[in-house]
């Protein structure tokens, strides 16, 4: 269309939006369920009992927000591409030759197929609910299959929010009856103002957990000596996500802390708390709303953290290795 003068680069980027991205996003998404089935026909299993669908699909759960975008940008694209046909008979001509001599087209016209990705994903819940009832309970991928059916789910009711808010004359069909948004919509909304803030790429972003955090900054590393009561905290929505290299609801508290400059420490007298030290910064300690999720943060953000050697006996807050590194070099 833009080599015949049909349409400038501008108009075609309205009209079809992020296609691209999406294009992008199902060849990964197909590239990784063939690779799956591959390895279970090497494995001899014919009846593809081993690929996990579910699991499959809870990594796939992060490019959804791609389809939200081309979602967001239909109203536009509709209303571009209504005005261009009325002003450009040359357009007109060549969209309803296209559609009735191209094969290819299967008599489809250009607003169809504008609609396809917005089908087909409102088709994923069903196809996941099907599979799940063909699933049996036992089978270790059951469990998974259930909840990216609803996380998929609550990323439709979210682009459905998103449609109002933008003062769309259409939306998807609702997944939920309930008006009360789902905590996973709200860290749907997080998840992507996180990856806006640090800059990074969708599909290279991989949130290992997210929930409420409680943080405090506490003055020369006392905290220790006085215990958690001593403290004030402040409640936080918090989320750990991972760069993989192989204004809304929410706004940024501070500077992402970089865990590659962190390191991560629990003491054994306040096992409700641990301590974040950024060293080149500051030190933050957090809790989780009770000792076990805390300890789950803890673990998570610790395998992520740099790897600075045990920590001494707390003396103003410094790890081993600084210390160590000091002898070495005297």
């Amino acid at each position: 269309m833009q080599s015949a003068g049909l349409l400038t680069a501008e108009q075609l980027t309205i009209v079809f939006g992020n296609v691209q991205e999406l294009i992008d996003v199902n060849d990964k998404f197909t590239e990784h369920l063939q690779d799956s089935i591959d390895q279970a026909f090497d494995r001899g299993d014919e009846d593809l009992l081993t690929v996990s669908i579910g699991e499959i699909f809870l990594e796939f759960v992060n490019m959804l927000p791609a389809f939200q975008t081309y979602c967001l940008q239909q109203s536009a694209a509709v209303n571009m591409l209504n005005a261009l046909e009325k002003e450009k008979e040359l357009l007109r001509i060549f969209l309803d030759v296209s559609q009735n001599d191209n094969t290819a087209l299967r008599r489809m016209n250009l607003r169809s197929f504008l609609m396809a990705p917005l089908q087909r994903v409102t088709k994923y819940p069903l196809l996941l609910s099907r599979i799940s009832k063909a699933t049996a309970e036992r089978h270790p991928d059951h469990a998974r299959l259930r909840e990216a059916k609803s996380r998929v789910e609550s990323h439709l009711e979210h682009v459905n929010t998103r449609t109002k808010q933008e003062g769309a004359t259409w939306s998807l069909r609702s997944f939920r009856r309930d008006s009360r948004k789902s905590r996973e919509v709200v860290n749907i909304e997080m998840r992507e103002m996180s990856v806006r803030t640090v800059g990074w790429a969708r599909e290279s972003t991989r949130f290992v957990m997210e929930g409420p955090l409680q943080i405090s900054q506490p003055a020369d590393g006392q905290w220790a000596r006085k215990g958690s009561r001593a403290l004030k905290f402040q409640n936080v929505q918090s989320l750990l996500m991972v760069h993989d290299k192989s204004s809304g609801k929410f706004a940024v508290l501070r500077e992402p802390i970089h865990l590659g400059n962190c390191v991560v420490s629990a003491d054994p007298e306040c096992d409700d708390t641990f301590e974040v030290l950024d060293i080149r910064r500051e030190a933050f300690v957090l809790r989780a709303t009770d000792k076990s999720r805390t300890q789950q943060w803890f673990r998570q953000i610790k395998r992520y953290t740099r790897d600075l050697g045990p920590w001494r006996k707390r003396r103003n807050a410094l790890p081993n290795i600084m210390i160590n590194t000091a002898q070495s070099r005297s």
